[in-house]
C-alpha cells in the first residue's frame, strides 16, 4: 500500500494503535470520536489491535474487553493476545528483577514493574496504593513467587547506575518524565509480525499510529506509519503521514483519511 494513497475497500487492514499519547491523554480516553471512527473500521471488516508499552496489569479491563478491539500487544511486545487467547508471551528473568529491585531500594528513585496481573512499585506514594509494594531485593524471590513481569516503568531519565544495571536486560526509552524498560529482543514491530502471520494478512496492508519513541520500531514496520501530532519531532521525520494531536481526534482523523 502507498504512503500517500487508500487502499481498496476490499482489501482488510490491520490497525495498530499505540495509547498513551494516542488514543489516551493525562488518565482521560479513549474518546468519542476515536472510538466512532474505529467502530465504522471493523465494520468494514478492518481489525484493530492496541499496541502498547503498558503490560496486561496496566491496562484497562474495559479497555482490553471493548468490542472493537481484535487483540493486544502488550509490554512493547513481550506479551501477544488475539482471540482472547496469549499467543506469545516472554518476561524477565528473577536475577534481573532482584537487581533492579537492589537498584531502586537505594537510589531514591522510583519504579514499577508491571506484570500479567499485578503491578508492583518501590518509591510512590499513596496515590498509587492499589500498587504492591516491593520492600526488599528478595520479593520476586520470596513474596511475590511466580509473579510474570513484562516491562518497566522508572521516574525521570535513565542515569550511568541504572543503564548499567538494566541496559543489558531492557531497551530504555525516555518519555515525557519518565522511562520504560523494553525487554530486549521485544518489540513492537515483532508483534506486529506476530499478528500479521496469524491472520494472514500482509505487512504492506498494516497501519501503526503512535506518538513517542517506543513507537519507532512499530512506525517503520508499518505499511503506512503515522505519528501523532502531539508526537515526538523524532517519529514525525520517519512517519510516512502525520494525523491530528490526541485531544483533538488524531486517531479519527487518521481513520477517515487512510482507511475509510
Amino acid at each position: 500500500m502507498s504512503k500517500t494513497s487508500k487502499a481498496p475497500p476490499s482489501i482488510s487492514l490491520a490497525l495498530f494503535l499505540d495509547i498513551d499519547g494516542t488514543i489516551v491523554y493525562k488518565g482521560q480516553g479513549p474518546f468519542a470520536e476515536d472510538i466512532e471512527t474505529i467502530e465504522l473500521a471493523r465494520q468494514q471488516g478492518h481489525r484493530v489491535f492496541l499496541n502498547t508499552g503498558r503490560s496486561i496489569a496496566n491496562i484497562p479491563p474495559e479497555m482490553q474487553n471493548a468490542p472493537w478491539v481484535d487483540g493486544i500487544i502488550a509490554g512493547g511486545g513481550a506479551q501477544i493476545v488475539l482471540g482472547g487467547k496469549t499467543i506469545y508471551h516472554t518476561w524477565v528473568p528473577e536475577d534481573v528483577l532482584s537487581a533492579a529491585c537492589g537498584l531502586y531500594l537505594n537510589n531514591k528513585k522510583w519504579i514499577v514493574f508491571e506484570g500479567e496481573t499485578d503491578l508492583y512499585n518501590i518509591g510512590l506514594n499513596r496515590e498509587y496504593a492499589e500498587m504492591r509494594i516491593i520492600s526488599s531485593a528478595d520479593d520476586f524471590r520470596t513474596k511475590y513467587t511466580g509473579a510474570i513481569i513484562s516491562k518497566i516503568t522508572m521516574g525521570g531519565y535513565v542515569t550511568a547506575e541504572e543503564e548499567a544495571i538494566l541496559g543489558n536486560a531492557f531497551d530504555l526509552f525516555p518519555q515525557h518524565g519518565y522511562s520504560e524498560g523494553i525487554i530486549k529482543g521485544e518489540s513492537k514491530a515483532k508483534g506486529m509480525k506476530l499478528i500479521l502471520e496469524a491472520l494472514g494478512i500482509k505487512r504492506e496492508n498494516s497501519i501503526a499510529v503512535g506518538d513517542s519513541a517506543n513507537d519507532t520500531e512499530m512506525i517503520r514496520y508499518a505499511g503506512l506509519g503515522i505519528a501523532m501530532g502531539n508526537g515526538t519531532d523524532e517519529l514525525k521525520k520517519i512517519a510516512g503521514a502525520i494525523t491530528g494531536d490526541v485531544e483533538h481526534g488524531g486517531v479519527a482523523q487518521a481513520i477517515r483519511r487512510w482507511i475509510l
